[in-house]
């Protein structure tokens, strides 16, 4: 299952790799790619997962899941 995801706040490639890291550790999740351009994340997994879920690995970060 692919997922697109818009994340907000996304400046250097330390922050991409703190976002893929993040949505890495989600359960059922098998690969993350990230467009920094574009804000847009890539993701694949298992089953669908939940906007909520991405909004709670970033809750402690400066980024956020615009769409």
């Amino acid at each position: 299952m692919q997922q697109e995801v818009f994340v907000e706040g996304m400046k250097c490639q330390g922050c991409v790799n703190t976002v893929k890291t993040r949505f890495e550790s989600i359960e059922g999740v098998e690969s993350v790619s990230v467009d920094q351009e574009s804000k847009k994340v890539t993701v694949n997994s298992q089953s669908v997962v939940d906007k909520t879920a991405f909004m709670a690995v970033l809750e402690d970060t400066k980024y956020s899941v615009v769409g």
